[in-house]
């Protein structure tokens, strides 16, 4: 399994906190957005790989490749893993994606979504998917920035 120095799930995938903070932080060397519907979405596509820094590999997958991905033969990578949201980190542990932990960034308000805190809200299906998750032994903490504390979630999701 190639080394994965920072699984995220956070809707704005890569940004400024991303390329100031924390890939300064852990060092990563290739970047894998995870989703299912951004490799075929062309301006997105544009987007990312227009914001995702020089130093960076990147690349742009659903879910099962990225599992697929992640689970070859380990190089020199240190990768760091991000998705929107929590479906696509369940559908890669169901892969055979191991992750010592994840950490929650934004996921915004919307319809449908219930507000946890300033940064997180998640609908009653994202909700069922943190918990899935951490039931399969992968801990869960929300953490905007590296300075930060880290907030496990369980809380949030009783």
């Amino acid at each position: 399994m190639k080394n994965i120095v920072l699984a995220r799930i956070d809707e704005r995938l890569i940004h400024g906190q991303v390329a100031t903070q924390w890939l300064n932080l852990i060092r990563a060397n290739t970047i894998v957005v995870a989703d299912d519907k951004i490799p075929t979405d062309n301006f997105m596509t544009m987007i990312l790989k227009a914001v995702c820094p020089r130093n960076c590999e990147l690349h742009l997958l659903t879910a099962v490749e990225a599992a697929e991905f992640l689970k070859g033969e380990p190089g020199n990578e240190k990768v760091f893993l991000v998705t929107k949201g929590p479906e696509a980190m369940l559908k890669m542990i169901e892969e055979g994606c191991e992750f010592k932990e994840i950490i929650l960034g934004n996921m915004g308000s919307a319809a449908g979504r219930k507000s946890f805190n300033r940064n997180v809200s998640a609908s009653p299906e994202e909700v069922e998917c943190f918990r899935q998750i951490i039931e399969k032994g992968v801990p869960i903490y929300q953490q905007m920035v590296p300075v930060d504390p880290k907030v496990d979630i369980t809380g949030f999701i009783k």
